[in-house]
């Protein structure tokens, strides 16, 4: 869901810089970036379904669902549409981008507008739905069934959710970015492939080193008996949390070279395997924190 909210946006940008300067292999890989995003919101579905049913099999599955009903005419039933809309939209965009030269203003302008509603109305729904639903799960917030559409609003200025939220803008900015230098580097040109490539892993770093501030945050906005796991009540919650740390000061340090010094395919795909790891062991840090894997 990273690359399928922040893809389109990385998509405008490239649509942007080609016409500018007059660069059809640039305009060629924004599209095919905006394709990607479009499988990437497919596959974040199915994988979504998957999630569901493994919750439903597994121990939390009835506190979850109970937290998923709650919400369910308020948010969720329109959910549905929001993905679809997303769907729509950036499908729209693409077909018009690849089968019009679009010459007006107008034309391009609409045409971006619709993958920016696209993006924009992913990093608005998914994140917060999400959040909020685990918390109501876990019984960290007090409502009551069905919870209406103002109730739910009022939850959106929960520190973890207002945290989370921009835990996952930044981190789909990182994802969307690497991915984006890479393609740079794979399919471009050789004489605009390091400006390219440079901006791209630019845009990717800039919000991992703002990941530092948001994540302390965020791990203040948790309940003490998370912190307490955190913090060396859950051995190994506290050792893979110390070296997730570690590996996202690495990444750092990799996006650095990537965006300023050195920009070689190896190096990318260096940085792509420490984002994996990363993610992987916060995710993993996250559910050990929250009394399960």
């Amino acid at each position: 869901m990273n690359l399928a909210s922040v893809g389109p946006l990385m998509a405008i940008w490239l649509d942007i810089r080609a016409r500018r300067r007059d660069q059809p292999a640039v305009d060629l890989l924004g599209r095919r970036i905006g394709w990607w995003s479009l499988a990437a919101l497919g596959l974040g579905i199915l994988v979504g379904v998957i999630q569901g049913l493994l919750v439903w099999w597994g121990d939390g599955g009835p506190a979850y669902f109970d937290a998923l009903f709650a919400v369910w005419q308020s948010k969720v039933i329109y959910g549905f549409w929001e993905i679809g809309f997303s769907f729509v939209c950036l499908a729209g965009y693409l077909f018009w981008w690849s089968s019009s030269e679009r010459n007006a203003l107008w034309q391009r302008f609409v045409s971006r507008f619709l993958a920016f509603l696209a993006a924009t109305n992913l990093l608005y729904h998914f994140p917060t739905l999400f959040s909020i639903v685990g918390m109501i799960a876990r019984g960290e917030v007090d409502v009551d069934s069905p919870v209406d559409s103002g109730e739910f609003r009022t939850l959106l200025v929960q520190g973890e959710v207002i945290w989370f939220t921009l835990h996952f803008w930044f981190a789909s900015f990182a994802v969307s970015g690497l991915l984006a230098g890479i393609a740079c580097l794979q399919r471009l040109p050789e004489e605009q492939r390091e400006d390219t490539a440079g901006a791209a892993f630019t845009i990717a770093l800039v919000p991992t080193v703002l990941q530092i501030p948001v994540g302390f945050l965020l791990t203040t906005s948790l309940n003490s008996g998370q912190q307490s796991r955190l913090m060396g009540g859950d051995s190994l919650c506290t050792a893979l949390f110390v070296v997730s740390l570690g590996l996202a000061f690495w990444l750092m340090h990799l996006l650095a070279g990537l965006a300023f010094f050195e920009r070689t395919s190896n190096k990318a795909y260096q940085t792509l395997a420490a984002l994996g790891g990363t993610i992987l062991l916060m995710t993993a840090t996250m559910l050990l924190s929250r009394g399960g894997l």
